[in-house]
């Protein structure tokens, strides 16, 4: 019965908890214990334009029907999650790419409900279209490659898409990966598949696979159309990661998100479809 109560309490938690707290967490941990190079002025100048964009954009537009509180929950995750994510030595830029991150939440709409790119990685997207590469970039750092990072996501993670209702997606992008892989890359044994897989499991990766593509404001809620984005985004980035394009992953996820946009907001209407 304790059990029973316990899974019950768990599941009516809002998933947004276990990403929001997993990004904060790890930024923190990261910084004490892998030498995450961020430094407090980038945190406290990010944070601050993280919470003034969304409350003032919230409070102009009026496109949100949700209390404030809710807002600020969201802006806090996109600014945690943009700091892990991309390392820069600029000060300021983790506040010009939050900014950008929020804004695209209420400027690029699909709907009243929902808008259209994921925050995050429209705000990388949008970077690498826009500014000096010099200026940021996805660098290794001894987080992404350390083993409590990557269980540390993992656990997080597999709450978030539980509770969200987006498992199906995290395992049909796995699937795509490993079809991906055998078709792209020339694998002669279970050592060189191992080796090709090796990139697919780091830290940067997991939070890509269960805290990014899972996003249910920009991501399908059938289990038909998840497979089809989640096995689609796996697929895009692996060709592109088999071409030497370095930031594949968000670009896929850029392409699927705008394909299922389009699917669903203009193609689907025209005929007076639903999307089921």
């Amino acid at each position: 019965m304790l059990i029973k109560n316990l899974v019950k309490k768990l599941t009516q938690i809002d998933g947004r908890w276990f990403l929001t707290g997993s990004h904060i967490l790890l930024l923190f941990i990261c910084m004490i214990t892998y030498n995450l190079q961020r430094s407090y002025t980038q945190i406290l100048f990010s944070f601050f334009c993280a919470v003034s964009a969304e409350t003032i954009l919230y409070l102009i537009t009026n496109k949100y029907k949700t209390n404030l509180f809710d807002r600020l929950f969201s802006a806090i995750a996109e600014w945690a999650g943009l700091l892990i994510l991309i390392k820069s030595t600029k000060w300021w830029f983790y506040g010009l790419l939050v900014i950008i991150a929020i804004s695209s939440k209420y400027f690029l709409r699909r709907n009243q409900q929902a808008h259209i790119f994921n925050p995050t990685n429209f705000a990388i997207i949008l970077c690498i279209c826009l500014f000096p590469i010099e200026w940021f970039g996805v660098w290794p750092d001894e987080y992404m490659i350390s083993l409590y990072p990557m269980i540390h996501v993992f656990v997080f993670g597999l709450f978030a898409i539980i509770l969200a209702r987006s498992w199906f997606i995290t395992l049909s992008y796995f699937i795509g990966i490993l079809f991906s892989l055998l078709l792209f890359f020339k694998m002669n044994d279970v050592s060189s598949l191992t080796y090709a897989l090796g990139p697919e499991l780091g830290t940067v990766s997991l939070i890509f696979m269960f805290l990014m593509i899972t996003d249910p404001k920009t991501s399908p809620r059938s289990y038909k159309l998840q497979f089809i984005y989640g096995f689609g985004i796996a697929f895009i980035h692996i060709y592109l990661r088999q071409q030497e394009l370095f930031y594949s992953r968000f670009i896929s996820i850029f392409i699927m998100t705008l394909i299922y946009y389009v699917y669903t907001n203009i193609w689907l209407q025209k005929r007076n479809l639903t999307a089921i």
